[in-house]
Parts: C-alpha cells; sequence; structure tokens
C-alpha cells in the first residue's frame, strides 16, 4: 500500500464524512496543532523514559510516562472528532469518554499538587529536559485551544461534543504544566522562578 494519495495536491484535504476543504481552514488548523501535541508529547514521554530511576523514582517515572501514553491515545480521538464535519460531530462522537478523561486528569492533577513544593511564583520553562518539553507540550496545547476557539466561532460550532473537547484540551494544559513540576522532582532539580527584571 502506497502512503502516499495524491488526493491532497491541490491544498485540498477530506475530512471525516468526505466533505473536502482547503488546507489552511481554521478546522485543519485545529486537529493539525492536536497531532503537533501528540507528537510532542511522545517526545516528553521518551525523554521521561529514558532516565535512570529506581526505586519509587523509578514507579513514578513509570506511572508518568503511562499517563503520557494515554493522553497520546487520547488526544488521537481528540484529532478524529475535529477531523469530521462540525455537523456530525454528535451522530458521529457522541457522547464520548472525554467528560471522564477530564475528571481523571483532574484527579491525578490534584494528587500530583499534592506531592509538590507550594507553588512560589512563575515557573520558567527549565531544570530538567523532561520538564523543558512538558512545557513545551503546555504551549503547544494552549496554542491547539486558541485555534478550537477560533474554530468554533468562525463554524457558531456548539454543543456537548464541543463543549468537552474545549474543557479537556483546556484541563490538559494544566495536566502538563503539573507533570513538568513533578519531572524536576523526580530528578532532583530545582524549579527557575522568574524574577522580574524592573
Amino acid at each position: 500500500m502506497k502512503i502516499y494519495t495524491k488526493t491532497g495536491d491541490s491544498g485540498e484535504t477530506s475530512l471525516v464524512g468526505g466533505v473536502r476543504i482547503c488546507k489552511d481552514s481554521a478546522q485543519l488548523e485545529t486537529y493539525g496543532t492536536i497531532d503537533e501535541l501528540n507528537s510532542v508529547t511522545g517526545v516528553a514521554l521518551e525523554l521521561l523514559r529514558a532516565l535512570a530511576l529506581s526505586g519509587d523514582k523509578g514507579a513514578e517515572r513509570d506511572l508518568m510516562t503511562q499517563l503520557l501514553r494515554d493522553v497520546q491515545n487520547q488526544l488521537f480521538t481528540v484529532g478524529s472528532i475535529l477531523a469530521t464535519e462540525a455537523d456530525s460531530w454528535e451522530r458521529y462522537w457522541g457522547p464520548t469518554d472525554l467528560a471522564a478523561w477530564t475528571e481523571e486528569m483532574e484527579a491525578q492533577i490534584d494528587t500530583y499538587s499534592g506531592q509538590l513544593p507550594e507553588w512560589r511564583g512563575f515557573i520558567l520553562p527549565s531544570g530538567t529536559l523532561a520538564a523543558a518539553q512538558l512545557h513545551v507540550c503546555r504551549t503547544i496545547c494552549r496554542r491547539a485551544e486558541r485555534a478550537l476557539c477560533h474554530f468554533a466561532q468562525e463554524s457558531e460550532l456548539k454543543g456537548p461534543v464541543f463543549d468537552h473537547v474545549l474543557k479537556y484540551t483546556n484541563r490538559l494544559s494544566d495536566f502538563y504544566f503539573i507533570l513538568a513540576r513533578k519531572a524536576i522532582q523526580i530528578e532532583e532539580k530545582e524549579e527557575t522562578i522568574w524574577k522580574s527584571t524592573k
């Protein structure tokens, strides 16, 4: 089977359902950003998995990598939703597991928050390679959220599937942030706090 189809050579692509759209459309920008987010999440996952940790720290690393693998699978679903004709979301995708995924992330955020030092101010993306990469994930997630809002305004999107996608994406950026803090902790490094230059 050939990997190329040539169907996009004219600058258009097909949504789930068959509708053709331009590759610079708001919808394609949205699910393309989700695809990008999935890729950089894979980098974060592999950076964590490469850490030579044992005992409790190794177990924490393994849990974090599994959580990121779960996120990758969830993001693929989110991307599939966004690659579907918007007026068919409820028919193709409702109800989804997005609400449950969001609740699970909230529970994990709360658990990790209780294990971490008090938040002392704005944290600069640094400390460890894994933590810095998780901040890259966080910022791309925020961009995906902005793209989703733009697409929603342009297309007058509404309904429970859209609401769940938006809430999931918003919570996911918080999840990356807390995982970045946890990554610094398991490597026993220090967070870098922003200092005003004024």
